[in-house]
């Protein structure tokens, strides 16, 4: 601007107040421009309008749109998205979770993240089928699916697989939005109250994504995470890699317990405050919340699973030897009961304290709180999966003679369904009943 208030001679506006040459063809030139800028939104259709396809980089998508979130989406549009604060939601998204949904959400004990909660007892709010059910659909993958899937409050399954991809799907089995991680995805993802979805992957990051597919922050973790990622009640991560993390919910590490080699196990969280996860050189660790060790127990062999937490504060893991263990709560060995092989599910408790676990001996054990054997159901394959107990005391676990059982309390088996190969994948159980299983065939099954 010039002294006088009037707009300088780059501009459109002479010094007396009067409008240049210049200035009127630039001004010209720009309203013939925004016209047919219009004439082109008219013609082509309103992009509000257009839906987006599910996609996983910008070659996928058409036109003058990219990839954002899993989505192809207008230039516009993603910028639109990425000035809102990362909490808000798309007023037409069916896959969005708000804070205000998880202050509304009703009470429950059960959590989306493996085994049902930072406990691993693998209990569910919900009753699955009693009898056999149908397949009602398949979502492919490109590889076999390890991981366990995991519900969302509006019912949106979150699974990982082998192929690279975390995809998120829909109740009906359709797409809504999937994530390229750069290696395998071995982990069971965690969802927090926020909807923030944590996914650990073999490229070594521990990543933090919105109910829409959109990365939060990426923390390296500098090895494989293999181990299923946690979430405490105070909204704490416990991550595994080369030992263990705490990690808060802005993605800074809080602290980190190192170990001999790499660990596979689940960290779990213990009522009184510490934090209990297995490694390979066959001990189990015990952590406080601010990354001190509490204690240490030798249990004698190389640990794969993740422990579990019973109502009384018992602590069940199995062990490559073949061992289930029990443990106080100050880590002091409680009973060992041995079975035919290498045990590397998570062990799952039942409200009275029955815990049920599979073995690599190709059969399913259920033992009384005091380790004493109840009864045991067996398999043509390995069981590698951990089971999950519905709101009725059902029991549902896979096997790797390609079936998926359903177990009553008691030890009968209700019903088996063969889903073409090796189920490893721990299953997760919907309020409408529905059963949601990975398989190695890379199909996540949807049983109702």
């Amino acid at each position: 601007m010039s002294p006088g208030g009037a707009m300088s001679p780059g501009g459109a506006m002479s010094p007396g107040g009067a409008m240049s040459p210049g200035g009127a063809m630039r001004l010209a030139a720009r309203i013939s421009w925004l016209a047919a800028l219009s004439m082109c939104l008219g013609s082509c259709g309103a992009r509000q309008n257009t839906s987006p396809t599910p996609c996983m980089s910008d070659t996928e998508c058409h036109g003058d749109r990219i990839c954002h979130v899993g989505r192809c989406r207008f230039l516009e549009e993603a910028r639109a998205e990425l000035e809102r604060p990362h909490g808000d939601a798309d007023a037409g998204s069916d896959d969005a979770m708000t804070a205000g949904d998880a202050e509304t959400e009703p009470a429950r004990r059960e959590r989306p993240m493996f085994m049902g909660g930072p406990r691993h007892d693998g209990r569910s709010d919900f009753a699955g089928p009693a009898s056999e059910p149908s397949r009602a659909w398949v979502y492919r993958t490109r590889a076999r699916i390890f991981a366990s899937p995991v519900i969302g409050p509006d019912g949106t399954i979150y699974i990982g697989s082998l192929d690279h991809s975390f995809s998120a799907i829909g109740p009906d089995g359709t797409l809504r939005w999937r994530y390229a991680a750069g290696d395998k995805i071995y982990a069971t993802a965690a969802l927090a109250t926020d909807g923030t979805i944590y996914v650990g992957s073999d490229d070594g990051n521990l990543t933090a994504l919105t109910p829409r597919g959109q990365v939060r922050w990426r923390l390296d973790l500098r090895d494989q995470v293999d181990a299923s990622p946690t979430v405490a009640p105070d909204g704490t991560i416990y991550a595994a890699a080369r030992g263990l993390y705490a990690i808060d919910p802005s993605g800074a590490v809080r602290w980190n317990v190192a170990t001999a080699s790499h660990v596979r196990s689940s960290p779990a969280v213990h009522p009184d405050g510490f934090v209990v996860v297995g490694t390979p050189e066959g001990t189990v660790l015990a952590v406080d919340a601010s990354g001190q060790q509490v204690w240490e127990t030798h249990v004698g062999a190389s640990i794969s699973g993740s422990p579990a937490i019973a109502p009384s504060g018992t602590i069940v893991i199995g062990t490559d030897s073949g061992n289930i263990v029990a443990l106080g709560s100050n880590g002091a060995e409680l009973w060992r009961r041995e079975t035919g092989d290498d045990v590397r599910a998570t062990p799952a408790i039942a409200a009275d304290g029955m815990i049920v676990i599979g073995s690599y001996d190709r059969h399913v054990y259920a033992l009384a709180p005091d380790g004493s054997q109840l009864w045991t159901v067996a398999t043509s394959g390995r069981i590698r999966a951990s089971a999950r107990i519905d709101s009725e005391g059902r029991i549902y676990v896979g096997s790797q003679d390609d079936s998926f059982y359903a177990i009553a309390p008691n030890g009968e088996v209700l019903w088996t369904r063969e889903l073409g190969q090796d189920v490893d994948s721990t299953c997760a159980i919907a309020e409408d009943g529905t059963l949601y299983v990975g398989a190695d065939d890379g199909g996540l099954h949807a049983l109702r």
